[in-house]
């Protein structure tokens, strides 16, 4: 699941992977606190910082705009949408599954997110025009990819403003497994149409939710092509990776590593993001799960190839200084990198970018 997660209230916004812990309630409570064609002062920071596999603006580019008008027949509305709701019990470490359905009379043309990364995702299968309101977090360039984009006359929301999102009509509101339970029972008694996307932590699940996006709103051919550009951008920035690698070279191990003392383990984007680079998340070859504090001396005995902090932070600097830190293979080798909030939050189709980021920061000399 997502780290935005973690960071409540705030996080309550966020479609958390993936995946979001990195996709649950830990990181984005304590990560300190791009992005188009150089409108963004992240990406362009990123670009001058280092390569990367996959140009960075037009990779952004094509994840941000998939659309392709999709004509309604008499046949399409009324319909159903049925679907798999994902609920994960963080207390007994379960996933729960159940099937939902969502009544639609006709094809949604008001819609609310209630999320940052299901605003992501239905900006570039859906008209623009169709977004009524976003999340205040959708225009903060710490939290969202959109935020250098959005028009500045697109009204904002915030995360128990009910009664404002009520207010605005809406013929379907996008909510997720974290929108807190007044939220959804206001929207219930207003018989506002509502669809509750379920627990997501990894690709594959953002995905799934990316094709229910667009069975929801009618747009399934530009959703089924924003997961085609997905995987051929994974592609490619895979086989950049495995050029520099080599067949001969080892992967590196890695760690994610905050300031509250945090890691992120399995079921984390940031291990989704590991996994699609083929490099080792040794939180989670520890066993970790999901996202556990450990000290300093548990920290030099995985004693990983490289450690990843946030880049707002000045934790790289507290780590450095750590005389029991100083025989670390990370801090020895000066291998601590800093990755920008907005990439270890993503929790949309956005994910593909933050792995793109990633590989150049474990291979920035070679691309």
């Amino acid at each position: 699941m997502s780290a935005w997660t973690k960071s409540q209230p705030n996080m309550a916004f966020r479609c958390c992977s993936t995946v979001k812990r990195f996709l649950t309630g830990i990181l984005g409570a304590t990560l300190l606190a791009i992005l188009l064609c150089g409108t963004s002062t992240a990406g362009e920071d990123a670009r001058g910082a280092r390569k990367f596999p996959l140009e960075m603006d037009a990779l952004m580019g094509a994840l941000s705009d998939t659309h392709q008008p999709t004509p309604v027949t008499e046949e399409s509305f009324p319909s159903s949408v049925s679907y798999r709701f994902m609920r994960y019990d963080f207390a007994a470490d379960k996933l729960h599954e159940e099937e939902r359905t969502v009544p639609l009379q006709h094809k949604p043309l008001r819609i609310i997110p209630h999320s940052t990364g299901l605003t992501e995702i239905l900006w570039a299968i859906v008209p623009h025009e169709q977004l009524v309101t976003v999340h205040k977090s959708c225009k903060d360039r710490q939290f969202s990819f959109l935020a250098p984009l959005l028009p500045n006359d697109l009204p904002t929301y915030g995360t128990d403003d009910a009664e404002i999102v009520i207010g605005y009509r809406p013929d379907l509101v996008m909510t997720s497994f974290f929108s807190n339970e007044n939220f959804l029972h206001q929207l219930h008694t207003a018989n506002v149409p509502l669809a509750q996307f379920g627990f997501f932590d990894d690709l594959d699940s953002i995905k799934d939710q990316i094709l229910l996006a667009g069975r929801l709103t009618g747009e399934e051919a530009s959703a089924q092509r924003l997961v085609t550009v997905m995987n051929a951008k994974l592609h490619d920035i895979q086989t950049a990776v495995r050029g520099r690698r080599g067949s001969t070279g080892k992967p590196p191990t890695v760690l994610y590593y905050d300031n509250m003392a945090y890691v992120a383990g399995s079921g984390t984007t940031f291990d989704s993001m590991c996994e699609a680079l083929g490099v080792t998340n040794i939180a989670a070859a520890k066993g970790v799960r999901n996202f556990k504090q450990v000290n300093y001396e548990t920290l030099l005995q995985w004693d990983p190839d490289v450690i990843i902090v946030p880049e707002e932070s000045t934790f790289d600097k507290q780590l450095y200084s750590q005389e029991i830190l100083a025989t670390a293979r990370a801090v020895e080798q000066k291998n601590i990198r800093k990755m920008p909030t907005v990439y270890l939050l993503s929790s949309s189709q956005y994910l593909i970018a933050s792995i793109n980021y990633l590989a150049g920061l474990l291979y920035e000399s070679s691309f």
